[in-house]
C-alpha cells in the first residue's frame, strides 16, 4: 500500500482535457471504480489517462505499490487492447518516460523509466491472465467479461499490494458488473471502497446533442437506452423472458465436461458479425461456447472440427450462404445438418429455443454477450401478420442463432434416443411374447 507522496524525479503530469464527470472519476481515490457509460461518452480516454497518471507516480495513490508498480489493461480481445489501450497510451506518454522499446507482441507491454510497467492482456484468453500481483487494473468493456474471471482471476491479483481497479463499459445484463455498480451506489460501510459513475453519450461535450438525437430515430428504443443512455434494460417486450432466473447457472465452461451425446450449433459470420459455436450435452447443459471474428474459413473449419472431436454428436450449421461449408465439414466426418435460414425456419428455431428456456430445459453459464443478446432479442409483426424475430437495429444475434441451432440439434437427438428406446422396448416385448407363445404351444 502506498505511503509516500513523491513522484519520480523529473516527471510532471500529462495535461488532460477532461469533462466534469471524467475529472470526478480521475480524482477519486476509491479502490474500485465502476464507470457505466454510453457510446462516445469518453470512458476509454479517461481510463488511459487514469492509468498513465498512476504509472507516473504510484506513490501518489493510496493503493498499490509505492514504486515499480505493475499496471494491467485487460480488454475483450488483443486487437482491442492494442488499439484502445496500448496505442492510445503511446500517443500520450512522453517519450522520455519510456524505458527502451515497448513490447509489440502479445501480451503488449510498455516499460517506464521509473520501473513501472503497463501490460495489455485480454479476457477472451483467460490463460493470459497469469502473473504476479497487479497494482492498477483497467478492465475495458468490463460488462462483457464473465464474472468468474473477475472473481477467480483478476480480483485475487489485487490482494498482494492492495491494488485498485477501474472497470468501464456499456451495461449488458445484471451480472457481476451490475452488482459492483450497485455497491458503488451504496451507502453501506462494507462497500466504502467502491464508487460508481453513470455517463450518457450526451455527457460528451464535443458531440452535439443533435447527433445523438439522430441515432434515436435509427435504432430501437431499447437499444438506444442501453447503447447511448447506458441504462440496464429488463426483458419487457423481449422474446426470452427471465433468462437469468430460468437458465443461467454459476459455472465456468472449463469446469464442466457434460455427458454425450452432444449437440452443436454453428452460426457463420456475415460482414461484421461473429462466427459462434455452441455445444449442449445430453442434459441440455452448455459445455462449449466460442466466438470467432475476422478469421478465414480454414480456421473456422478447424474450430468446428475441434469442438466436434471433444463433443461428438450432430452439428446443425447455418447453410444459408455456402454449401461448400457443409461439404467440407461432411468430408471431415461430421454429422452435419444444414439449416437454411428463412423467415419460417428462423421462427421455428427461435420458438423452439423459447420453449426450452421457459421449461428450463437448457442451461448456460453467465456469458455476458449471450445473455445480453437473449435479453435484447425482439420480434415484430409484418403487415401480413407474420411474426419476425431479430436483434434490435445495430445489435447482434449470432450467439442466439448458434444457441438456437444447438437446441434444435439437441431436440432432434433427444427424439432419436426416445425413438430408439421405444423401438428397443417394443422388440423386447415382442421377443417375450414369442417366448410365452412358444412355451404355451409346448404345454399343449
Amino acid at each position: 500500500m502506498a505511503t509516500t507522496n513523491q513522484p519520480p524525479e523529473g516527471s510532471t503530469p500529462v495535461q488532460w482535457s477532461l469533462s466534469p464527470w471524467q475529472a470526478d472519476v480521475f480524482e477519486s481515490n476509491a479502490r474500485f471504480r465502476i464507470v457505466r457509460a454510453g457510446r462516445r461518452a469518453g470512458k476509454n480516454i479517461l481510463a488511459v489517462a487514469d492509468q498513465i497518471e498512476y504509472a507516473r507516480a504510484p506513490a501518489r495513490s493510496p493503493w498499490g505499490a509505492d514504486r515499480q508498480a505493475t499496471c494491467w489493461w485487460v480488454g475483450p480481445t488483443y486487437d482491442q487492447a492494442y488499439r484502445y489501450g496500448f496505442l492510445k497510451a503511446l500517443e500520450n506518454l512522453p517519450e522520455h518516460w519510456i524505458d527502451g522499446e515497448p513490447k509489440r507482441s502479445e501480451p503488449y507491454e510498455i516499460p517506464l523509466a521509473n520501473g513501472t510497467t503497463i501490460e495489455y492482456r485480454t479476457f477472451d484468453k483467460p490463460e493470459s491472465l497469469q502473473g504476479a500481483g497487479v497494482d492498477h487494473l483497467v478492465i475495458d468493456e468490463a460488462p462483457y467479461m464473465p464474472g468468474s474471471i473477475w472473481e477467480g482471476d483478476l480480483r485475487p491479483m489485487l490482494l498482494d499490494n492492495q491494488g485498485c481497479a477501474l472497470l468501464i463499459g456499456k451495461p449488458l445484463t445484471r451480472n457481476y458488473f451490475y452488482r459492483l455498480d450497485k455497491r458503488g451506489d451504496s451507502d453501506s460501510p462494507e462497500h466504502a471502497d467502491y464508487a460508481s459513475w453513470h455517463a450518457t453519450s450526451y455527457d460528451n461535450p464535443t458531440i452535439p446533442d443533435s447527433e445523438i438525437d439522430s441515432e434515436r430515430g435509427s435504432t430501437s428504443e431499447r437499444a438506444f437506452r442501453r447503447e447511448y443512455l447506458a441504462e440496464y434494460i429488463d426483458d419487457a417486450g423481449g422474446v426470452f423472458k427471465r433468462v437469468r432466473e430460468r437458465i443461467v447457472d454459476e459455472y465456468a465452461l472449463d469446469d464442466v465436461e457434460g455427458s454425450g451425446p452432444y449437440a452443436t450449433g454453428v452460426d457463420f459470420a456475415r460482414h461484421q458479425d461473429w462466427t459462434v459455436i455452441h455445444v449442449l450435452d445430453a442434459d441440455g447443459v452448455t459445455v462449449h461456447h466460442e466466438r470467432l471474428r475476422d478469421v478465414a474459413w480454414p480456421q473456422i473449419q478447424q474450430a468446428v472440427e475441434t469442438a466436434h472431436e471433444a463433443y461428438p454428436g450432430p452439428v446443425a450449421v447455418d447453410a444459408t450462404r455456402d454449401n461448400k461449408i457443409v461439404a467440407d465439414l461432411e468430408a471431415s466426418g461430421l454429422d452435419v445438418e444444414p439449416v437454411t435460414f428463412t423467415p419460417k425456419t428462423k421462427r421455428e428455431l427461435v420458438e423452439n429455443l423459447v420453449t426450452h428456456v421457459e421449461q428450463e430445459a437448457v442451461t448456460i453459464p453467465d456469458l455476458p454477450v449471450l445473455v445480453s443478446e437473449l435479453e435484447l432479442f425482439e420480434y415484430d409483426v409484418t403487415a401480413a401478420g407474420n411474426v419476425r424475430y431479430s436483434a434490435p437495429e445495430g445489435e447482434h444475434d449470432d450467439c442466439v442463432d448458434a444457441f438456437a441451432l444447438a437446441a434444435h440439434a439437441w431436440r432432434e437427438s433427444q427424439r432419436s434416443i426416445r425413438r430408439a428406446t421405444r423401438s428397443t422396448t417394443a422388440r423386447k416385448r415382442s421377443r417375450r411374447s414369442v417366448r410365452r407363445s412358444s412355451r404355451s404351444s409346448e404345454a399343449d
